[in-house]
């Protein structure tokens, strides 16, 4: 990138948050710039004070946090010095934020064109009735969006469609300076590449500067031109992307590279696990023909197929990791929301050793709930919002006789916590909401192993844990696997940890599986085009390796492959010909 003048210029920013036990300095002389048309990845673990520089320079802090110094010029203007009721007129004029859960941002009540209308409304931008409508189709045009998709509810979009919808209501005023925080987190790799390209294109047409915030090495390497590492509130090492990536100068720098999972690197075998035949009278999990349809939204079109006609048999003789990998979108969840009980198919059956899910009643469906858990892909969303941490894990514990007493039920809680890298002296007493997206995600791994199941469905349990603590969830799952016997149907879109914990994996396209295998083969060397598609649009943590995908194999290439699973390898335990 050709030098351009300076656009942001931030120096000496500390934040501290007065609690309790005493002042947490958050942030900690932080010191950075950006250039006109420069893109800057802050990047760093939960904690490293990445989000909590982001909100100092919208004027987002909320109480006990506070600036304590530090100053952030932005043409011509200090924004940390800026009155708490002027900083209206500078967001998303100057400066524009994209949240990390687009799912939690929008007003699930508004259309998204009253949510567009009342974001330029409330910034000052002056449009009659008919100019609005006219600038909304435009900004939803901009983001690759349908004009169609303004007279729709957030629920009623994708992942993909509702983080395009924040872009477009963070551009809605021709900002600056876009800070991005954790924009693709929740998104599948195809829908991420796309996100991104949206995204970077936006922001070239606009000439803004842009932070993108995260803690994916990979998606840094072939999203920016230079990347800060923040640990511990203070920034460790700034520099020129290829230059970081190929001599990282600070350790910490080199312990993130080296820490995100890639498909091809060396993985750990599956461990046979002796099990005792003589108690396997019926199959574990058995999927008869099972397909599950949704109207549409405006109720006049055909009907979507979720999933289609999807058969197979896992007896459960030994315990596996069957990842189920797909775009969004393909069906993965709805099958994981029928195993749980959650969903009942329109056609066919879903049996739980022996026993159809839609027919279990009484005493029999608290066993079945107990036997399968969940890890769920939400961690806003899957605590009560009134219980504190400690209620939350140790009221399963006694619900269901696991535990002879509240005192052994809070030890039980205290160990899981430790064992998904939580320090419970901080965790335990607190609300969910006083909690980063990751924590609560490793909360709810913790929550699943409390209760010992059968049968585990991880819907995406990493999918918000920095690189270096995905090693330690998936370590866990191995152990659940080993240890405990427990079967674990993990379903994801991240293809380099389902390369690097499963023992076979099946590629989920449009309600039916199209390849299925052991990781090694599918991954390493995939037939059919959609796989094809999946894997080129991994994000390496490479900047010099061009981030491929859809130019591969584009939606029209992949939904033209065989109609018949391309089986590479089997498992004696799972009959995909069911």
């Amino acid at each position: 990138m050709t030098a351009e003048p300076e656009l942001l210029s931030l120096r000496g920013l500390s934040v501290r948050y007065d609690t309790k036990a005493g002042p947490i300095d958050a942030a900690q002389d932080v010191t950075f710039s950006l250039a006109r048309g420069e893109r800057l990845g802050l990047v760093g673990e939960s904690g490293s004070g990445k989000t909590t520089t982001a909100l100092a320079l919208m004027g987002m802090l909320r109480a006990p946090g506070r600036v304590i110094k530090g100053e952030a010029w932005l043409d011509g203007m200090d924004l940390l010095a800026v009155r708490p009721d002027a900083r209206a007129a500078y967001r998303l004029s100057k400066v524009s934020y994209i949240p990390q859960g687009a799912m939690n941002s929008l007003n699930p009540v508004l259309k998204i064109r009253q949510s567009l209308s009342h974001g330029m409304i409330d910034h000052g931008l002056k449009l009659d009735r008919r100019q609005r409508q006219a600038r909304i189709v435009e900004l939803l045009d901009q983001v690759d969006l349908p004009a169609d998709i303004a007279e729709r509810y957030p629920h009623q979009l994708s992942g993909g469609q509702k983080q395009r919808v924040c872009i477009a209501l963070a551009i809605s005023l021709g900002p600056r300076l876009i800070i991005a925080d954790e924009p693709t987190s929740a998104l599948d790799v195809v829908t991420q590449r796309q996100v991104m390209s949206t995204l970077r294109e936006v922001q070239e047409r606009l000439g803004s500067g842009l932070i993108l915030i995260g803690h994916d090495m990979g998606l840094m390497a072939q999203s920016v031109h230079r990347l800060a590492v923040m640990r511990h509130g203070r920034v460790v090492e700034d520099g020129e992307t290829v230059q970081v990536f190929s001599h990282p100068a600070h350790a910490y720098t080199r312990e993130l590279i080296h820490s995100v999972p890639m498909v091809g690197e060396d993985r750990q075998a599956s461990a046979p696990v002796p099990t005792n035949q003589t108690e396997i009278t019926q199959p574990l999990l058995v999927f008869d023909g099972v397909r599950k349809t949704y109207p549409s939204h405006d109720g006049k079109r055909e009907r979507t197929v979720a999933l289609d006609r999807l058969s197979f048999t896992l007896s459960g003789a030994q315990p596996r990791i069957i990842a189920v990998v797909g775009q969004s979108g393909s069906g993965k969840t709805t099958m994981g929301g029928m195993i749980l009980g959650l969903l009942e198919p329109s056609e066919g059956q879903v049996r739980y050793r022996g026993e159809a899910l839609s027919n279990v009643k009484g005493s029999d469906r608290l066993r079945v709930r107990r036997e399968i858990q969940a890890v769920f892909q939400d961690p806003y969303s899957a605590f009560n919002p009134f219980y504190r941490v400690r209620r939350a894990l140790t009221r399963p514990l006694v619900n269901f006789g696991l535990a002879k007493s509240h005192a052994e039920a809070g030890r039980m809680a205290t160990e899981a916590c430790a064992v998904v890298g939580l320090d419970p002296s901080l965790i335990l007493d607190r609300f969910a909401h006083q909690l980063s997206g990751g924590q609560r995600q490793r909360l709810m791994v913790a929550r699943a192993l409390l209760l010992r199941p059968r049968l585990l469905v991880a819907d995406e349990p990493v999918s918000m844990v920095d690189a270096s603590l995905r090693s330690t969830i998936l370590d866990s799952l191995r152990d659940l696997r080993d240890q405990h016997e427990i079967t674990i149907l993990y379903i994801t879109h991240d293809l380099a940890t389902a390369y690097r914990v499963s023992d076979y994996l099946l590629v989920l396209h449009r309600g039916r599986i199209v390849e299925a295998g052991d990781p090694d083969t599918v991954l390493r060397d995939p037939l059919h085009p959609y796989t094809r598609t999946l894997v080129a649009s991994i994000p390496w943590p490479d900047p010099a390796r061009e981030w491929g995908g859809l130019d591969q194999a584009g939606p029209s290439d992949a939904a033209s492959g065989p109609a018949a699973t391309i089986v590479r390898s089997r498992l004696p335990d799972l009959d995909l010909a069911a």
